[in-house]
């Protein structure tokens, strides 16, 4: 190990050490209330967000962040730093990095605004065709990914081609192609969050 790497290390083990230094929150220090609105914490701990987060949390690995124990933090923030920066993940919003439950109708939102955000144009090209891998990614995302689902949603694409893409705002683009599969009887029990 040169200098540089060993400075390093020891400058990361000196900065972790000295966030865990800081206590753990009781249960009740870690539900606050702002604006009407209860927020909790997030459950990683003082490691933060990021790949840490998720490779170590105590679903799959035994290891309990929530309680921000030495171990699983000093693992959680070295992966967090090392491994896959935690600034890429906050930048991405991925790995917890985000304020939006996982799973959460608000994150299906967001998760559906931003694919058709970024694929747009395929999907106007895609949906006035009445097929297209796009517009088949889209339709899983709203849980009409089946064949004979994606099938009634691509023919409703088509025919809808100018409603749905009436402006090019992703988030109307994208309520329109929800709306437009609640209204179609076939395509109603396959919706997700309606």
């Amino acid at each position: 190990m040169n200098f540089s790497t060993t400075t390093l290390v020891a400058v990361s083990l000196l900065v972790s050490a000295a966030a865990f230094a800081q206590g753990k929150k009781s249960a009740s220090q870690r539900t606050y209330r702002a604006s009407q609105k209860n927020y909790s914490l997030p459950p990683y701990g003082m490691a933060g967000c990021g790949l840490g987060s998720v490779i170590f949390s105590g679903d799959n690995t035994g290891m309990n962040l929530n309680n921000n124990a030495m171990g699983p933090q000093l693992l959680a923030a070295t992966t967090n730093n090392y491994v896959f920066p935690q600034s890429s993940a906050i930048t991405s919003g991925t790995s917890n990095c985000t304020d939006v439950p996982a799973g959460s109708e608000e994150a299906f939102r967001i998760e559906r605004e931003t694919y058709v955000s970024m694929n747009l144009g395929d999907l106007s090209k895609e949906a006035s065709q009445g097929e297209g891998n796009h517009l088949r990614g889209l339709a899983e995302m709203i849980g009409c990914g089946n064949d004979s689902q994606f099938d009634i949603f691509a023919a409703v694409a088509q025919t809808e081609h100018n409603v749905i893409f009436s402006d090019t705002v992703a988030s109307n683009v994208a309520n329109r192609f929800v709306a437009k599969a609640k209204e179609t009887d076939a395509l109603q029990s396959c919706v997700r969050n309606k």
